[in-house]
């Protein structure tokens, strides 16, 4: 049986179709709605008002409940488009990595779809780094951020019990809800590679030491540039990674791990040579944390609404697929909003 649950303390609204609206867009379907009494004494309004809202919503047709006596009243249809509007939910707001490559940017536009097919707007903005972007959802500065696999593992405890929102125990962080797509979905095969310059990487450095660009901020460079380059064998630089291959032409390394985005002059042009990944470390690694991860706080009705479309195979944004047929990197329901910095 679902349990009475409610975010109406968390809408910033003392309205209460809003408030209800909220609350059956998060319960969904066979979840218990809180009492009249809860709404009263929450929204300051009597029990009048609390009963038109619950009219207004089913007459309009947003809303289905039945009343099972003292277990409760329970939510068993909802329009989820209606229940949006009626509710007032603010654009969806999406965190990205700076400079994203193609995959992150195929998710956006899948995410964007998912939330387009009920009426809301997604908007993006950039945040270096995934623990920074992790923290932006329990400080209010966005829905849902995306992270890799390996990201996600490192930065989101273990779920209890088949829990999506489950937090580890005396943390101090609320529940967050991970979603796991596809392999690819993060990092495309053969995505990342190793960047050097054409006439190979010789090394530039006066004991012979080839220098290895390497961004200690990113836990997913970090790894795979070990597992490609061990330690000991070179000198490590520290690089953007994103940088890599403006670090290689302008001399300040000699070689390192990028993942490959377009670029407006090809690196063959700039003298620079692309070859894959061949530590089998490395290759198994890059497999490994190559699936995006959508976060969310446990609580933000967004990331139920996410889920819900994960489940149902709503969300799919590997090229090739049928969900992601013809996906282009821009569409209508997606804006850009430049509200944090991507440094």
């Amino acid at each position: 049986m679902a349990a009475t649950t409610s975010t109406t303390d968390q809408a910033g609204t003392g309205d209460p179709v809003e408030a209800i609206a909220r609350d059956a867009l998060r319960l969904g379907v066979g979840g218990r709605l809180p009492t009249t009494t809860h709404y009263q004494a929450v929204l300051g309004v009597g029990s009048g008002t609390v009963q038109k809202a619950l009219r207004r919503l089913r007459s309009e047709g947003a809303l289905a409940l039945t009343a099972r006596g003292h277990q409760g009243t329970f939510v068993t249809a909802a329009d989820t488009a209606l229940l949006w509007a009626a509710a007032r939910m603010p654009p969806v707001h999406l965190l990205l990595p700076p400079s994203a490559p193609p995959e992150p940017l195929r998710v956006a536009v899948a995410v964007a779809r998912a939330f387009a097919r009920i009426g809301a707007l997604t908007t993006v903005g950039t945040l270096r780094g995934a623990e920074p972007r992790l923290r932006a959802l329990g400080e209010g500065g966005a829905d849902i951020t995306l992270m890799s696999a390996g990201a996600a593992a490192d930065l989101l405890p273990a779920p209890e019990s088949g829990d999506p929102a489950a937090a580890a125990p005396g943390d101090g962080r609320p529940g967050h809800r991970a979603l796991a797509l596809g392999k690819g979905s993060y990092y495309a095969p053969g995505s990342l590679v190793v960047v050097g310059r054409r006439d190979g990487a010789r090394p530039c450095a006066g004991d012979g030491t080839l220098r290895v660009g390497i961004d200690p901020r990113s836990d997913d460079h970090r790894r795979l540039t070990h597992a490609q380059f061990p330690p000991g064998t070179v000198r490590y630089v520290e690089t953007d990674f994103t940088h890599v291959p403006r670090a290689v032409l302008l001399g300040g390394i000699d070689t390192g791990v990028w993942h490959t985005v377009d670029s407006l002059i090809p690196l063959d042009a700039a003298g620079l040579a692309v070859a894959p990944l061949s530590a089998p470390g490395a290759l198994a690694l890059a497999d490994a944390v190559s699936p995006a991860v959508l976060v969310a706080a446990a609580d933000n009705i967004p990331g139920v609404l996410l889920e819900r479309a994960v489940a149902q195979g709503a969300l799919d944004p590997l090229p090739g697929t049928a969900a992601a047929a013809g996906l282009p990197l821009v569409e209508e329901p997606l804006r850009v909003r430049l509200d944090r910095p991507a440094g």
